[in-house]
């Protein structure tokens, strides 16, 4: 519940228009997907915003932050909007809406970098970058995301991230406003010497502002930052008509997308460290087979799923890339194609090149370029999580997405999931030679099915108790709230500690809702936890009671 007082402040600085606590406005905030990593099934969160903002700069942001200081609330920032981490922690918590902060600020075509506010989005940064030759990463939730959010407070991997890496690992400099209403700016622009260093001059915040996962909202609002820009060999402004499926385009001739698979999984990463080392390509990502058939012909994989055979041969599959080539000259594009079927070779691989398929080629390029796609991945039917990801040398992901199978085996095999033929992970190599990389495991579900409910849940909870059983890296397990920071962090040098003294630090009277970092009060959230969710609260608590951590 917000005072009329604190109404009134936020009025007077925002103006009336820009604020608002009317109940369906609030409602529209309060209903989020993937809530199910919260245990709620239904897509609605626990808690409404007490009232929702739409600062315009910088010093409105401070101004809001400030406000609520004064009149004891919490506060969340938002970009986009996409999943349950804008969701509240609990009451009085007014939401930050940073959708009118949408400018492009600066493109630095020399040093390669582009200064971006909250909801500039990466079509957006994409379609400018372009024109100068250049283009950005975009993260798996597609070209609609933010690339600011996905750099300072979550983190993302995108199908280019063999050329574009890894959102985490493309942050330079930052705006931030903390939460006391005070702005830092990290690196470079801190000396007022330009955004192109996230780290200097003098010791580096950036593992103090996100580590691997980020705040997710918990310390503060980053209010612009830069973000690292790659080399485009393809067209300054492509010709492309058309939506989704039915997308024409003028594919340049030095490009192309080919299907590759490997009989058995140990071969498909050999080739994946073979395509690092070789340094060709500009995508190399895993969409397994089934998600392939799923996002393209729903209804197809449903009836093809029913009979064994159809299955075993989809299986045969399942050990593939997306890879494609963008070349800047027809030498050059003769020379990644060359490698490219030396590798494929050598690892008794098959290459289907899909270039010669011209209506097929055309939605796979520019869905893969544009990150046009993941809006397909909702047509079967349902909604999708996603489970384990933890970021190691590319032998460990293969072995992850190799554990997810197995477990989800056993629940799309009864129809508790939908059947995605289990093997349904997702990811690649960064940065090209570093052969580091990640693969995480999607499972798909309908959420008007109660028992598909209770089975994704049930999944979620057991990737989760594996990943601590096996010491596997939690990955994207850290998206699942604060709570996940204290099952894991005895495994990994008391992190939930370090966290905790980082928001101490930061925000000693808590203002930054803090349900997607660190608990100040880890007793009170495991309480919580048990009361909202027992059932997985309980399978993971006794896991690590087993454990002998400190």
């Amino acid at each position: 519940m917000i005072t009329d007082a604190a109404y009134r402040e936020l009025q007077e600085t925002l103006g009336a228009e820009n604020v608002s606590r009317e109940p369906a406005v609030l409602d529209g905030y309060t209903w989020q997907p993937f809530t199910d990593i919260l245990g709620l099934p239904d897509s609605w969160c626990r808690y409404r915003p007490a009232a929702v903002v739409l600062p315009g700069s910088t010093e409105e942001v401070q101004e809001v932050v400030r406000i609520c200081g004064r009149h004891g609330l919490q506060f969340k920032a938002m970009s986009t909007g996409w999943g349950a981490w804008n969701a509240m922690g609990g009451e009085n918590t007014v939401q930050i809406d940073l959708k009118r902060m949408n400018r492009i600020l600066e493109i630095d075509e020399k040093n390669m970098y582009a200064v971006v506010e909250p909801c500039a989005v990466c079509s957006q940064l994409q379609a400018e970058a372009m024109k100068k030759g250049l283009n950005c990463h975009i993260i798996g939730a597609g070209c609609g995301s933010s690339p600011l959010a996905s750099a300072t407070s979550l983190c993302g991997y995108g199908w280019s991230g063999l050329t574009t890496s890894y959102s985490a690992r493309n942050v330079l400099g930052v705006e931030w406003v903390l939460p006391d209403g005070e702005v830092l700016r990290i690196g470079t622009p801190g000396q007022d010497a330009g955004w192109f260093n996230g780290d200097g001059p003098g010791p580096s915040l950036r593992g103090a502002m996100r580590g691997f996962m980020g705040a997710c909202g918990g310390l503060g609002v980053f209010t612009r930052c830069a973000v690292k820009l790659f080399p485009w060999p393809g067209p300054e402004e492509p010709q492309v008509e058309g939506l989704l499926n039915d997308v024409t385009a003028e594919v340049p001739d030095t490009h192309a997308m080919f299907l590759i698979a490997f009989p058995d999984l140990q071969r498909w990463a050999d080739a994946a460290y073979s395509v690092a080392d070789a340094e060709i390509g500009y995508m190399m990502c895993k969409n397994a087979i089934g998600a392939l058939v799923a996002t393209m012909m729903p209804r197809g994989l449903k009836e093809l799923t029913r009979f064994a055979v159809f299955k075993d041969i989809l299986k045969t599959l399942r050990y593939q890339f997306q890879f494609l080539v963008c070349a800047r000259t027809p030498r050059e594009f003769a020379y990644q194609k060359a490698v490219l079927r030396e590798i494929v070779e050598e690892c008794e691989g098959i290459c289907l090149d899909v270039s010669k398929l011209p209506g097929l080629h055309d939605a796979f390029w520019w869905g893969f370029v544009r990150a046009a796609m993941p809006p397909l991945i909702f047509r079967m039917g349902g909604t999708f999580g996603t489970s384990y990801g933890a970021l190691e040398g590319f032998d460990h992901p293969a072995y992850q997405s190799q554990e997810g199978a197995r477990l989800k085996s056993q629940y799309t095999e009864t129809g508790r999931l939908m059947d995605d033929l289990a093997d349904n992970s997702w990811g690649g190599i960064y940065e090209g030679s570093t052969g580091f990389g990640h693969q995480e495991e999607l499972y798909v579900y309908d959420p008007r099915d109660s028992a598909q409910l209770e089975a994704a849940e049930d999944y979620l909870a057991g990737t989760l108790v594996d990943t601590a059983a096996k010491k596997l890296g939690p990955g994207l397990g850290f998206a699942g709230g604060a709570i996940v920071a204290e099952i894991f962090g005895p495994l990994i040098g008391d992190y939930h500690e370090w966290l905790r003294k980082i928001k101490g630090a930061f925000d000693p009277d808590n203002v930054s809702d803090p349900a997607f970092y660190v608990s100040p009060d880890p007793e009170k959230l495991i309480a919580e936890e048990m009361a909202n969710r027992p059932g997985m609260a309980q399978s993971l608590l006794s896991v690590m009671g087993e454990e002998d951590t400190p």
